[in-house]
Formats: structure tokens, C-alpha cells, sequence
């Protein structure tokens, strides 16, 4: 290979990144579909995650809840723990359909905030839920190093009555009041 051919390849390299100059690498995105299944009352449904992340770096984690359909009542939490940096999550936000959840930090061992807590507690939302998860895996570490960390999360949804069943509802209970009265 001539001198010539060589720095063009060291150019290329080091415009891609490779040689020569740091590149902040973009998150890293998943996208997941989770079922929700009907608990043993029948009233609610539920359902869980897990995301293991195996590379320090920026995500993107979404998650699409099937399963539920018009208005529904959701409790959720998200929960990691990480003793090192290799096993560490640090949530930087949460939302579903737009809406935040509250999270809260506090230390394990060594790390300041070895345990994240993140919850979403008795929010109406109408359906299809997309979970939205931005975080940094293995924190303090750079962008590439292995790790492994993971995260877990917990869903309870109850549908909520739409208004016209509700209303429906409302004028038999009436009918029957009525009915009762003119008997008595």
C-alpha cells in the first residue's frame, strides 16, 4: 500500500472515529412489545420486565404494554441496584404516555446511588402504554466498557369504567330503585 492509499485510510479512520479523535457514541435503543396478563381477581392485569445492559453507555429503553384498551388505572415501578459501577443504572428519566415517574436514589456500599426506585403510583391513562426508560449504564465508566447491569419493572393495570358504560350502569341501578319504591 502507497503512502498516499495509507493516509486516506487513516483519514477515513479517524473521520469514522476510530483513530485520532473521541466520539460520543449515541444511546443505545431498545424497543419492547410486553404482554399483559390478567391476575387471578380478573380486575387487574399485570406485568413485568427485566433489561440487562451488557455495554457502559447512554439508552433508550422503550416498552409497549398490549393488552389494555381505552382508560386504565396503572402502579408501576422500575428498581435497580448496582454495589459497583460494572453493575450500576442510574435512571435519568421514566415516563409513560408523557408522564413521569418519581424516582429516588439512595446509596449502596460504596455507591451513591447504588439503589434507584422509580414509581408511578394510581395514574389514569388511556391506552396503548409506551414506557419510556433514558438512563446510563455502568456510570462513571466509559462508553463501551463491559458491564453488567440490569433493571426491573412492575405493572398493575385496572381498567376503567368509559363513561357511557358507567352512565348505563347508573340508569339500572335507578330503574331498579324505582321499581323496588313502586312495589313497596
Amino acid at each position: 500500500m502507497n503512502t498516499l492509499s495509507r493516509l486516506a485510510v487513516v483519514s477515513a479512520l479517524a473521520t469514522l472515529g476510530v483513530v485520532g479523535t473521541a466520539v460520543h457514541a449515541a444511546p443505545v435503543l431498545a424497543d419492547q412489545t410486553v404482554a399483559l396478563q390478567a391476575s387471578k381477581s380478573g380486575s387487574t392485569q399485570t406485568a413485568g420486565i427485566t433489561s440487562v445492559h451488557t455495554v457502559a453507555g447512554e439508552f433508550i429503553d422503550t416498552f409497549t404494554l398490549t393488552g389494555a384498551s381505552g382508560l386504565v388505572k396503572l402502579n408501576a415501578s422500575l428498581t435497580t441496584i448496582g454495589t459497583s459501577q460494572a453493575l450500576d443504572i442510574d435512571f435519568i428519566s421514566a415516563t409513560i404516555n408523557g408522564v413521569t415517574y418519581s424516582i429516588t436514589r439512595s446509596g449502596l456500599g460504596i455507591n451513591p446511588d447504588g439503589v434507584e426506585v422509580a414509581n408511578l403510583l394510581n395514574t389514569v391513562l388511556s391506552s396503548p402504554l409506551v414506557l419510556t426508560i433514558h438512563g446510563y449504564a455502568g456510570a462513571g465508566l466509559a462508553a463501551g466498557t463491559a458491564i453488567n447491569a440490569s433493571y426491573s419493572g412492575t405493572f398493575n393495570v385496572t381498567q376503567v369504567p368509559e363513561p357511557a358504560s358507567l352512565a348505563l350502569a347508573s340508569a339500572g341501578l335507578l330503574g331498579l330503585v324505582v321499581s323496588r319504591r313502586r312495589k313497596a
